[in-house]
């Protein structure tokens, strides 16, 4: 095999030598061609499944929290107000249920302590709210909820 490249012309030589880089070339474009092309479908998947995941993860969570809501009482309301320190700031509560409503009304120092609690209260509970009313009184404002 050697003799037969050493019997060859000068320009035949460089014409094997050229034909068969540009081969290995083509072959290496293709490789390397294939690869990129399984690396973009892999990612495509991963962020698929990733999408997937995290939407049923969310779903999951939801359905979670919505099983953890307990029905209003005043037990709960006074868990609320020692768990987001509001017992300086929301007093004078009352609750009453009447037939299958709860009305709650209490007390607080500023609005934004009132609508604080009202959130709190409404996210926590499976109760649906019916009515919120917030009045200024004497440099307090009352709030007044009424649940279903």
């Amino acid at each position: 095999m050697f003799n037969f490249f050493k019997n060859l012309q000068e320009r035949e030589k460089k014409l094997i030598l050229i034909s068969s880089s540009l081969l290995i070339l083509f072959v290496l474009f293709f490789i390397i061609k294939n690869t990129y092309e399984t690396y973009s479908r892999s990612s495509l998947n991963f962020l698929k499944a990733q999408s997937d995941y995290e939407y049923v993860f969310n779903k999951i969570n939801n359905f979670q929290r919505s099983l953890s809501k307990n029905n209003l009482d005043g037990n709960s309301i006074n868990i609320i107000i020692e768990n987001n320190s509001l017992e300086d700031s929301i007093t004078e509560i009352e609750f009453n249920e009447i037939d299958s409503s709860i009305f709650i009304r209490f007390s607080s120092l500023n609005i934004v302590d009132a609508i604080s609690f009202t959130e709190k209260l409404i996210s926590n509970h499976s109760n649906q709210v019916i009515s919120i009313k917030y009045k200024n009184f004497d440099s307090k404002v009352i709030t007044e909820l009424k649940f279903n």
